[in-house]
Formats: structure tokens, C-alpha cells, sequence
């Protein structure tokens, strides 16, 4: 799923970096021209003992008080690394067939919006393999009522909860960095074996995998302005430029 978005972005925001260079807008573009993306692979999340502050996280936890200490130059826009993300997106337990990931943050809530509008566009385009309206999976002509990867894009302000799950974006939060928490609730079957069905890839449904990746990866185009930067082969009609002004929550 990564590697899709890394490759299928790399081509993209390649593209937009030449064009920009040949424009005269390359190293003083401003920030248009450094904003990229950065994919991390964060290990030691699970405790050794019992889960507590301390013994959790352990990946998370040192890159974040990392980032924190990791100063950019006098007069930068961002004082620091860690300040200069401008939304952390988090993938957790994706791949199992029928997922249903929940709005968990009302500050990121215009983000969840944003791909859950993604979503029902590549699913009208016919787009998502897991789909039962899918060229591969329909059985009649008229379609068939589907359920949503993100149903909550509709969530009012008061459904909210207090408390978090606790992931590899909590040392990133406490931090003041922008989460948006693709997990689903409730967790797979297959979640640390605990109903007898492994963990492992055999039980990944692969039509899901692969709609999350064309999902994840329009929406990270859409947040980087790579359209017209893609290739032929891209879903057509999947970008749309993202208007954070216009559709975020307030606080």
C-alpha cells in the first residue's frame, strides 16, 4: 500500500518539481516548491510488560522527542522538524475485507471529510475493486447499496470522544502535530490472533488493500496539487484540489 503511493507520488511530484523549474519558480518557489512527503515506518509500538506510558511506543516516542529537538535555521518558516508537518496520517490495521474507520478527531475532521469525498467519487467511477458494484463483482444492473470506509464524514461536533485509541500518533499529538487516524473500529478478526485467525498476509483481502491504496494515494495528491503531474494510468477523475479553508472544523 506504501510502496503504490510512494512510487505513483515520487512520478508525480517529480513531474511537478521539473515544471516548476522550468517556470523560473524552483528554489524560489517558497514553500510550494519544499513541500513534499516523508513515509515513516515506526517499530516497537507493542510493550514489553503491560502497556503503560513508558513501556509503548517506543518508535514513535524517540522520533517525535527527535523531531522536536532537530532545530531548522534562524528565520525558518518552522522552528522545527516536527512543527513543520503539516498533517500526520497515520495507517494502522487496513488490508481486512469491510472496514469501518471512525472521524477520531474533530481538529482533522475537514482532512477525514476530504478523503471521505475522495472516497465516494472513486466509488461512483466504479474504482474500488472491493466494491459489489465493481465490473468484476456486479450481479445485476442496477447498483447495490455499498458500505462506506468512512462513513463519518457527516459526524456533528458533539460525537466526538475525549479519549484516543492509543498509536504510534499519540507522542506526535502531545506534540501539537495534526493526526488523522485511519484505523478501524471495530479491529480486524485477524488483530494478534486473538479470535484464532493469523495475522499474516494470507488473510488480507487484496481487492481492500489495493482500494486503499488508490484512496490513500489521491489523497495525498490532492493535498500536494499533483494534478496534471500524473500519467495516463492514474484513476481518472480522482483529483480535485483540497480547499482546507473551506472545509475545515473550527475549534
Amino acid at each position: 500500500m506504501l510502496m503504490h503511493a510512494a512510487r505513483t507520488l515520487d512520478e508525480a511530484l517529480t513531474r511537478k518539481w521539473e515544471a516548476m523549474e522550468a517556470e523560473g519558480a524552483g528554489e524560489d518557489g517558497g514553500l510550494e516548491a519544499e513541500k513534499g512527503i516523508q513515509i515513516i515506518l515506526l517499530d516497537g509500538e507493542e510493550a514489553f510488560v503491560a502497556w503503560t506510558a513508558q513501556d509503548s511506543l517506543y518508535g514513535a516516542r524517540s522520533l517525535a522527542a527527535e523531531w522536536e529537538n532537530t532545530f531548522h535555521p534562524a528565520m525558518s518558516t518552522f522552528h522545527n522538524q516536527l512543527s513543520s508537518i503539516s498533517l500526520f496520517v497515520l495507517l494502522d490495521l487496513l488490508g481486512a475485507s469491510n472496514p469501518t474507520v471512525p472521524s477520531w478527531f474533530k481538529t482533522t475532521h475537514w482532512a477525514y471529510r476530504a478523503m471521505a469525498k475522495l472516497e465516494t467519487r472513486l466509488r461512483s467511477l466504479g474504482n474500488f475493486k472491493s466494491s459489489p458494484n465493481h465490473e468484476s463483482k456486479r450481479q445485476q444492473k442496477r447498483d447495490e447499496e455499498e458500505a462506506l470506509f468512512l462513513p463519518e464524514a457527516s459526524k456533528s461536533d458533539g460525537r466526538f470522544l475525549s479519549h484516543a485509541i492509543q498509536d504510534d500518533h499519540i507522542p506526535f499529538m502531545a506534540r501539537g502535530v495534526e493526526v488523522l487516524h485511519l484505523i478501524p473500529s471495530p479491529f480486524p478478526d485477524a488483530w494478534h490472533n486473538k479470535k484464532g485467525i493469523p495475522d499474516d498476509g494470507e488473510h488480507l483481502d487484496m481487492d481492500t488493500v489495493e482500494d486503499w491504496a488508490t484512496l490513500v494515494t489521491a489523497f495525498a495528491a490532492e493535498w500536494m496539487d499533483l494534478e496534471g503531474h500524473f500519467d495516463a494510468a492514474r484513476p481518472r477523475g480522482a483529483m480535485g484540489k483540497m480547499r482546507r479553508d473551506e472545509s475545515k472544523s473550527e475549534l
